[in-house]
Order: structure tokens, then C-alpha cells, then sequence
């Protein structure tokens, strides 16, 4: 009995869903009431200081325009920052059509990581970002700044009611889809985790830094999409990955996926067959003639 309690933590430990010897701990608040405290600090910082963002944003001003914008392989970068939540997504949705093609095997990708993934890009980048502070808050863009050669006032972060209408500065949605690609590194094996967070950091830094460049954003639409982006992650990892619900997810969406499948199956050869079929139907296969 012991022996089986002692594999079974190691074998979560591999798993990523308990910590290993000298390991944090991954249901510690610790790393989420950070980030609470980071996105606070910086907020508190930009919108004290609103002359930070100006001064970023010049760096990469001249000419009366953000020539950055003009540069292909910069262009190229942002489109790869869009094409690869793409590819996540299409390999998410293709573990989800394994199961339906095979019912009888297991999921290619843990529905616990799935769900963990979809639901924070619909929570953060999704929702909080695109659904409410852009489409709300109503900051200009640098580009549409009269400073730099637009016709809108600067707006500080975090003020309600600037001249713009929709799509607005405020934050930045490529900035929060780039660190939501964090993710991936949160569900990788243990020993992969240093380098592709540090992988992943440096693409997410190279896609939100283009943005200021072309004008698109202040730093502080950045970093707070950062912030924001990453609160979230955190906060769901807790309950979806790492905590005890975790398996409970995966076999309820493989029970239920599984049946679907066979329930399809079973109707698809029927119909193929040529099988009698009535609506009133008291389950697969069994008519009802009592009418």
C-alpha cells in the first residue's frame, strides 16, 4: 500500500499536477498574489507617471509616423504571433476530434489541460480584454495621439471615456494573446519548463514590443495586458491543472465525449443499414410501440 501511494506521487509529480521533492508547491497562492501585487505596482507606477508612456512611445516616433510599421519582417512578427494561438487552438480542437474518431483511446492532450487553455484566452485575451477594456475604456492608440501627429488627447491608463470608440489602445489584446502562450510552458513536463518559459518570455516580449513600435500601444497597455493575462493563468492553473478537479476533468470529458461517439456511431450504421428508426424512440436501437 505504501509503495503504490509512493508511485502515485511521483507519478503526479512527473505529471506536473503535485510537486516533486524541493519543488513549489503548484496549489500555493504565492505566485498568483504576486502577480496581483506586480499588475497593481505597475498600474499604480503608469498611471502616476503617465509621462512614461510618452516617452516609450517616442523612442520609436520620427518622421511624424512609426516607421517600424513599414518594416516586413516586423509585419511578418505580428502575424506570427496571431498564426501561432491559432495553431494551439487547431491542435486543442484536434485532440478533442481524436477522441470523437476513437472513443475507445485516450485524449492526445489531457482535457484538463484543454480546457485550461481555451478558457483562459476566452477569460483574458477573450472577455477582460478585447470584450470589456478595449471596446469601454476608449484610449487612444499612439498613433491617433495628437503628439504624434494624430488628432485624439493623450489619455492615461486605466481612465474611462477617451475619444476613441472601439478597438481601442487600452490593453493590449496581441500583448495578452502572447503571454497567454505562457500556458504552454505551465502544462509542460517539469525539466522542459525553465527553457520554454524562457523561450516563450522572449516571444512574447519580441510581439508586444513590436506593437509600441508600430504605434499601436503604450507600455502600459502592454504590461497591463501582461499582468492581467498572467493573474489569470495562474488563478485557473490552481483550479483546472493543478488542483484535485483536475481528474475528475479528464474523465468526465473523456466519459462524455466517448459517449457521443458510440452513440453517433450506432445511429450513423442504422441509418446506413437501413434499420427501423422512430422518434419515439425509448433509447438506441429500442422503439417504442406501445402508440
Amino acid at each position: 500500500m505504501a509503495e503504490r501511494d509512493i508511485a502515485s506521487r511521483n507519478g503526479a509529480a512527473r505529471d506536473g499536477t503535485a510537486p516533486a521533492r524541493g519543488s513549489a508547491d503548484p496549489l500555493s497562492l504565492t505566485p498568483l498574489y504576486g502577480a496581483l501585487a506586480g499588475l497593481a505596482a505597475i498600474s499604480l507606477l503608469l498611471t502616476a507617471f503617465p509621462a512614461l508612456d510618452l516617452r516609450f512611445a517616442a523612442l520609436f516616433h520620427a518622421d511624424g509616423a512609426f516607421p517600424a510599421s513599414r518594416l516586413p519582417g516586423l509585419v511578418t512578427l505580428r502575424l506570427l504571433g496571431r498564426d501561432l494561438v491559432v495553431l494551439v487552438c487547431l491542435a486543442l480542437l484536434a485532440s478533442l476530434g481524436a477522441k470523437l474518431a476513437r472513443p475507445l483511446r485516450p485524449m492526445p492532450i489531457r482535457a484538463s489541460h484543454i480546457w485550461f487553455l481555451f478558457s483562459t484566452l476566452a477569460l483574458g485575451p477573450g472577455l477582460i480584454v478585447n470584450g470589456v477594456l478595449k471596446s469601454f475604456w476608449g484610449r487612444p492608440r499612439p498613433i491617433q495621439v495628437d503628439l504624434f501627429g494624430g488628432a485624439a488627447p493623450f489619455e492615461p491608463a486605466w481612465k474611462i471615456g477617451g475619444a476613441c470608440l472601439s478597438n481601442c489602445s487600452f490593453v493590449s489584446g496581441e500583448a495578452a494573446s502572447a503571454m497567454w502562450l505562457l500556458a504552454l510552458a505551465m502544462l509542460a513536463p517539469p525539466r522542459y519548463r525553465p527553457a520554454l518559459t524562457g523561450a516563450i518570455g522572449a516571444l512574447a516580449f519580441a510581439l508586444s514590443l513590436n506593437r509600441t513600435a508600430f504605434g499601436g500601444h503604450f507600455l502600459s497597455d502592454v504590461l497591463i495586458a501582461w499582468g492581467i493575462t498572467l493573474v489569470i493563468l495562474l488563478g485557473l492553473h490552481r483550479v483546472l491543472v493543478a488542483g484535485p478537479f483536475s481528474a475528475r476533468i479528464d474523465a468526465a470529458t473523456e466519459g462524455a465525449l466517448a459517449k457521443i461517439a458510440l452513440a453517433a456511431a450506432f445511429i450513423l450504421g442504422r441509418i446506413a443499414r437501413g434499420g427501423p428508426w422512430d422518434h419515439r424512440s425509448n433509447g438506441l436501437g429500442r422503439v417504442d410501440r406501445s402508440n
